[in-house]
């Protein structure tokens, strides 16, 4: 009986020159051959190699007996919840087949479904890199389809860090459920580079709550849409009475109704506020325009100067401050020097200085003289009969000694002596003379007469010119 069984087991085994084992093979063609017995046995008999069967806590428990001798011993687990993977098993999350590459035990994956609908790749389980990975794409594309029927998230990374609705063509930032093309939930957008641009275009150019033409926007609202309240900023191309330019408005939205509150026209180069129709005359558009529903509050300007009953002015350089309107005239185009001196007798050679007198604005001036002289017979004796001179001057000093003066007049002219003999001159002294006056400046009129009365009061009339 047992010389039976040994020659029966011979049969099964065949052991080669050079060392090799075969098994149903007489011809081994590796360390170790086991070939299929297809032929004289049942259509019963299983064939294949099976490998020893453990669970995790049957591997918890080996651990000791693996290292770097074992490298590339292959089991099969057949059980991944006896135990709880740690250590050399850490990576077992499944039954299957795994070998051990000398620290633990990796799964063996083959790319093909099982008959209960898993396999080991992570198309068709879950499942975890076991190092850092790099897909070299080259040339080629690397693309995800989906055709949902239904849900928010069809691929999503980390859950809310980024999610993409395939149903509804979303993108989701900070959410799993986008309600606009792009939705970033509680964060910002921040954008770095020398020259940073963002386009924002619009396909559709109007709609219920534009009756202009669209051509993009940024809407701030507080609510689930844009119908709510908010304010918002957006490119119109030809606005309602604004033809011929376009304009980027500023505005609030109030149940779905935009409101512009502030826009700047490309064509005049204007800024509007409150309205987006400016009006022009004879062809000249103002740069700001301000349009106000509420009487007497078109404007506010607060520099530290305001009050009551102040104006606005200006400095030479344009720079405007309030100022209190006590003792501010407006600018006239008249101005007038009065002397209001008694008449009486100018002394021998006299020399005399009146002043000082101001302009409201610079520029150019024309004089219309109204001073009266007459020629004094009760002063003249002598030689001196028919002689009376009367020589006027105007600058800016106050010296009474008209011959001394260092700074030069502004205008003057001598009174020849035979038009003075025995006869009263009047509104002819300086007149029709121009002066270039300036604003802020203290003027003087000097007169050198000999032998002549004032005859009541004296002026000047001086009309701006330009």
């Amino acid at each position: 009986m047992k010389t039976e069984m040994i020659t029966g087991a011979l049969c099964f085994f065949s052991i080669s020159a050079f060392g090799q084992v075969g098994i149903n093979t007489q011809t081994p063609a590796a360390t170790l051959d086991v070939a299929a017995r297809t032929t004289g046995t049942s259509a019963s008999t299983a064939e294949g190699l099976i490998a020893p069967r453990l669970t995790i806590a049957d591997l918890n428990a080996k651990a000791s007996a693996y290292g770097t001798a074992q490298v590339g011993s292959l089991i099969y687990v057949i059980d991944a919840g006896n135990g709880i993977p740690s250590g050399q098993t850490a990576n077992i999350n499944a039954a299957g087949y795994y070998f051990f590459d000398g620290t633990g035990w990796l799964k063996v994956t083959t790319g093909n479904t099982g008959s209960a609908g898993n396999s080991n790749d992570i198309y068709n389980s879950d499942g975890a890199l076991a190092a850092n990975r790099t897909i070299a794409m080259s040339d080629k594309t690397l693309a995800f389809s989906a055709n949902p029927t239904s849900g928010t998230s069809h691929f999503t990374v980390d859950d809310t860090t980024l999610s993409v609705d395939a149903l509804n063509n979303r993108v989701g930032l900070g959410t799993n459920a986008p309600s606009e093309k792009l939705h970033i939930e509680s964060g910002n957008m921040f954008m770095h580079h020398d020259s940073p641009t963002i386009y924002f275009q619009s396909t559709i150019p109007t709609n219920y709550s534009n009756p202009n033409n669209n051509n993009g926007s940024i809407v701030f609202y507080n609510g689930a849409n844009s119908t709510t309240e908010g304010m918002y900023m957006r490119h119109v191309n030809n606005p309602t009475g604004y033809i011929g330019g376009n304009q980027l408005q500023f505005g609030s939205i109030d149940n779905g109704a935009f409101s512009s509150i502030l826009n700047i026209g490309n064509v005049t180069k204007q800024v509007l506020i409150g309205t987006t129709s400016p009006s022009s005359s004879n062809g000249s558009y103002s740069k700001l325009v301000i349009n106000s529903d509420v009487a007497n509050q078109a404007i506010q300007i607060i520099d530290g100067n305001q009050g009551n009953n102040k104006v606005l002015t200006s400095d030479v350089n344009g720079k405007g401050t309030w100022k209190s309107i006590t003792g501010l005239t407006a600018p006239s185009t008249t101005y007038i020097w009065d002397n209001p001196g008694s008449a009486g007798t100018l002394g021998y050679y006299q020399n005399y200085v009146y002043g000082p007198y101001t302009v409201g604005k610079t520029g150019w001036y024309q004089i219309k003289s109204r001073w009266f002289y007459i020629q004094a017979p009760q002063s003249v004796s002598g030689t001196d009969q028919g002689v009376g001179t009367v020589w006027m001057q105007i600058n800016t000093s106050s010296s009474n000694n008209m011959d001394a003066l260092n700074n030069p007049s502004i205008v003057n002219e001598p009174v020849d002596e035979t038009i003075m003999f025995n006869r009263m001159i009047t509104g002819s002294m300086l007149s029709g003379k121009m002066m270039y006056l300036t604003l802020g400046t203290n003027y003087y009129i000097h007169i050198s007469a000999a032998l002549v009365d004032r005859y009541a009061e004296q002026k000047f009339i001086l009309n701006y010119v330009q």
